[in-house]
C-alpha cells in the first residue's frame, strides 16, 4: 500500500511540475523559431535574440524597469524597516491593529490599488494646478509648474507604496524574536539609540530586511497593473512593453525576452540555494569559514577609527547615485518629446528611429487594446498623450466631447498627398482634426480545408454546420454590425428593435454551441494553427496570417454579399497637448510617402497616401524580388466597387451605445 501511495504521489508531483514548466519550455523553444509565430515551427534561428538587443523601445523599458525597481526597493526597505521598528515600540493592541491595516494592501487586488492611485494622483494634480496658478499670481520670485502629469515619479511613488507592507511583513517576525532587553542593555552601556540600531538591532533583523528587499524588488520588476495606471504616457516598463507586443500575437521576440528573464531569475535562485546549502553543511560540520576579502574589509571599516571614512564613503556613494539619476533624468527631460498612442504591431518601428534621427524629437510610443480602452484611459486622466490614432467612430465621439485639438495643417505639408476620397469623411467633415493613418475592411476569414464551400454571407457565423468552429469577434460594434448586415439593416441603425433582433441572432447561435469563443488577438494563433474554421477580422491582419499558417491550413478572405464595414484610423491631437509642435512634426513624417510605403509593408493595411498606394506594388517587387499578387493587393486596398457595398461606422447616440453595452454584457464570455 505504501509503495502504491509513493508511486501515486510521485506521479502527481511529476504531473504538477509538467503542467507548471511545460509552457515555459515551449516558450523557450519558440524563442528560437525562425518564423514569427508561436504555433508554427519554421526552423531554428537566433534572429529574435539579435532583434531584441537592437530594439530601442525594449532596452529603454528594461532600463526604466531596473531603475524604478532598484529605487523603490531601496526606499521601501528603509521606510519599511523603520516603520516595523516603530510598530514594535507601541503597545500590543495598537501594534496588532496596525499590522492588520498593513496586510490589507497585500490582499487587495492590484487593479484596485492601481486605479485608486491613478485617481489620487489625478485629483492631486488638479488641485496643484489651481494652487500653482494662485501662488504664481501673488508673487514673482518663484514660479511653480502649473501642469503636473503622470510619469516616472508617480510610478516610483506607487511602487514604494505597495512594497512597504511586504518589507514590514518580513521584518516584523525578526523583531518579534529579538530580545528587547538587548537594546536597553546597549543603551545602559552608553550607546545612543542610533548606535544601538546599527550594533544590536540591525544584525538581529538583517535576514528579514534582506528577504523583504528581495520580495520588494521581485514585486517591482514583475509588476504590470499598478505601473500601467500610474506610469502615464512618457514611461513604460518591460512588463508594459511585453504586453503591448502581444496585442496581435506572441512573437518570438517576446519569447526571447521572457526566456532571458526566466533564466536570470533561475540563476539567482540556484546561486542562493547553493550558498544556503554550503552554509548548512559548514554549520553541521561546525566549520568556521574564512572571511572573504569583502567581509574583512567590512570588519575593518566597522572599527571606530574608520567612522568618518564610513560616513564619507556612504555620502559619496549616495551623491554619485543621485547625480547619475538627475543626469539621466535631465538628459531625457531636456530633449523635445512627443507622446504617441496607437495599436499593437501597427507601425514599422524603424520609422520611430528615423523620425528621432531626422528631428531630434524623442518618441514615447505606447499602445492601447481597443478604442474603448483608449477612451476609458483618456477619461480617467491616466494618460497625457499628444497624438492618438483612434478609429473613425471614436474620433466622432472625441470631437463631440471636445477632447481633440484642431490641427495646424501649415505644419503638415504631407497632408496634400492624402487621397481625396479620405478627406471630409463623416467623422471629420471639415478636415479640422485628423490626418488619415490607414484604412481597410472587415470580413470573413475562413480555412478552406474546413468548409465545404466559400462562406459568402455573414450567415455562416450562425450556421449550425460549423458548430464549435466559429470565432466571434470580441467587439460589440463589429459583432452586432455583422448581424445587422445579415438581417438587412444598417450598421449605424439606432432602432432598438433591430439591434435586439441582431443580438438575438448572436445569442441563439451561442446557445446552440456554434461559437468556439469570443476572441480578438487570439484569432491569429487559432486561425493560423487550423483550430477554427471561420472568424470575423480585418483584411490587414488576414494578410499577416498568411505568412504564418501551418501546413494543411488554407486561409482565405471574403467580404460577404450583404456588405461590410470599411474603416479609417486617423491621427489626432488631444486637447491642450503639451507637445503640440512636436505632434505636428510626427504627423507630417508619418503622412509622408516613404513612411507610408514602409508601414504598408509592415502592417499590411492600406495607406491613404495617393503616391504610396500607386507605388506599393513596385516597392514590394523591388524589396522582395517578386511581383505582388494582385489578389492580395485588392484585399489590402479594396477597390471602389467593393467599398460601395460597405458602410463606415458613425458615432451612435449615448442611448444606443448604452444598449450595445447592456446586450454585450448579457452575452457574457
Amino acid at each position: 500500500m505504501k509503495q502504491k501511495n509513493r508511486i501515486g504521489g510521485r506521479l502527481f508531483i511529476g504531473l504538477t511540475f509538467l503542467f507548471l514548466y511545460l509552457p515555459i519550455f515551449l516558450l523557450i523553444v519558440f524563442s528560437f523559431n525562425a518564423g514569427d509565430s508561436s504555433a508554427v515551427w519554421k526552423g531554428f534561428s537566433l534572429e529574435w535574440y539579435s532583434a531584441l538587443f537592437q530594439n530601442r523601445l525594449i532596452m529603454e523599458s528594461l532600463y526604466t524597469t531596473l531603475l524604478v525597481s532598484l529605487l523603490a526597493t531601496a526606499i521601501a526597505t528603509a521606510a519599511g524597516t523603520f516603520a516595523a521598528i516603530g510598530l514594535y515600540s507601541l503597545s500590543k493592541r495598537r501594534r496588532d491593529a496596525l499590522l492588520v491595516v498593513n496586510d490589507i494592501p497585500m490582499m487587495n487586488a492590484d487593479i484596485v490599488t492601481g486605479v485608486s492611485l491613478c485617481l489620487f494622483f489625478v485629483a492631486f494634480f488638479q488641485g496643484w494646478g489651481a494652487f500653482a496658478q494662485w501662488f504664481n499670481s501673488v508673487q514673482g520670485a518663484v514660479e511653480l509648474p502649473v501642469r503636473l502629469t503622470l510619469g516616472f515619479g508617480t510610478m516610483l511613488l506607487a511602487h514604494v507604496a505597495f512594497n512597504i507592507p511586504y518589507v514590514i511583513l518580513n521584518v516584523a517576525p525578526k523583531l518579534r524574536q529579538m530580545d528587547k532587553n538587548l537594546v536597553d542593555a546597549a543603551q545602559d552601556l552608553g550607546c545612543t539609540w542610533m548606535q544601538a540600531f546599527w550594533k544590536v538591532i540591525l544584525p538581529e533583523i538583517k535576514p528579514g530586511i534582506v528577504s523583504g528587499a528581495l520580495i520588494a524588488f521581485t514585486m517591482s520588476i514583475d509588476d504590470f497593473v499598478i505601473s500601467y495606471f500610474t506610469a502615464g504616457s512618457s514611461t513604460s516598463t518591460l512588463a508594459m512593453r511585453i504586453y503591448s507586443m502581444t496585442k496581435k500575437r506572441i512573437t518570438p521576440e517576446v519569447n526571447a525576452v521572457s526566456t532571458l528573464l526566466f533564466l536570470s531569475v533561475l540563476a539567482l535562485l540556484v546561486l542562493n540555494n547553493v550558498r544556503e546549502i554550503r552554509q548548512e553543511r559548514r554549520e553541521a560540520r561546525q566549520e568556521v569559514r574564512e572571511p572573504s576579502f569583502l567581509e574583512k574589509l567590512s570588519m575593518k571599516f566597522n572599527q571606530p577609527a574608520y567612522r568618518w571614512a564610513r560616513r564619507g564613503l556612504a555620502g559619496a556613494m549616495a551623491c554619485a547615485f543621485l547625480a547619475a539619476v538627475v543626469f539621466l533624468t535631465g538628459a531625457t527631460s531636456s530633449q523635445p518629446v512627443v507622446n504617441v498612442c496607437s495599436w499593437g504591431e501597427y507601425i514599422d518601428e524603424d520609422l520611430i528611429g528615423q523620425f528621432e534621427d531626422a528631428t531630434g524629437i524623442r518618441v514615447n510610443y505606447q499602445t492601447a487594446e481597443s478604442n474603448e480602452a483608449l477612451y476609458s484611459l483618456l477619461k480617467s486622466g491616466g494618460a497625457d498623450y499628444d497624438v492618438i490614432v483612434p478609429s473613425d467612430y471614436m474620433i466622432s465621439q472625441l470631437m463631440e466631447e471636445g477632447m481633440l485639438e484642431e490641427l495646424d495643417y501649415s505644419q503638415i505639408p504631407n497632408f496634400e498627398k492624402i487621397d481625396r476620397r479620405f478627406r471630409n469623411l463623416p467623422y471629420d467633415p471639415e478636415n479640422r482634426y485628423t490626418v488619415p493613418y490607414s484604412w481597410g475592411t472587415l470580413g470573413l476569414i475562413y480555412n478552406a480545408n474546413m468548409v465545404d464551400e466559400e462562406p459568402d454571407s455573414w450567415g455562416a457565423l450562425y450556421d449550425d454546420q460549423y458548430a464549435g468552429g466559429v470565432l466571434l469577434i470580441n467587439n460589440s460594434r463589429d459583432a452586432l454590425g455583422a448581424a445587422l448586415l445579415h438581417l438587412g439593416y444598417s450598421v449605424n441603425t439606432t432602432d432598438a428593435g433591430q439591434i435586439r433582433e441582431a443580438f438575438g441572432l448572436i445569442a441563439g447561435a451561442s446557445r446552440r454551441g456554434v461559437f468556439q469563443g469570443k476572441v480578438m488577438d487570439q484569432v491569429f494563433q487559432k486561425m493560423e494553427g487550423g483550430n477554427a474554421a471561420i472568424a470575423t477580422y480585418y483584411a490587414g491582419d488576414y494578410l499577416s496570417m498568411l505568412d504564418n499558417q501551418a501546413d494543411g491550413v488554407d486561409l482565405r478572405y471574403v467580404i460577404p454579399v450583404e456588405g461590410a464595414n470599411w474603416f479609417v484610423d486617423a491621427m489626432c491631437v488631444l486637447k491642450d497637448a503639451p507637445h503640440y509642435d512636436e505632434a505636428m512634426a510626427w504627423i507630417n513624417f508619418i503622412a509622408s510617402t516613404e513612411a507610408n510605403l514602409a508601414n504598408m509593408d509592415y502592417i499590411w493595411y492600406a495607406s491613404p497616401n495617393t503616391e504610396a498606394l500607386e507605388q506599393y506594388p513596385a516597392y514590394y517587387e523591388e524589396l522582395y524580388g517578386e511581383e505582388l499578387d494582385p489578389g492580395l493587393y485588392e484585399i489590402m486596398a479594396a477597390p471602389a466597387e467593393v467599398l460601395e457595398r460597405c458602410e463606415m461606422y458613425l458615432v451612435l447616440p449615448p442611448a444606443t451605445r448604452a444598449l450595445y453595452n447592456e446586450l454585450w454584457v448579457q452575452l457574457g464570455t
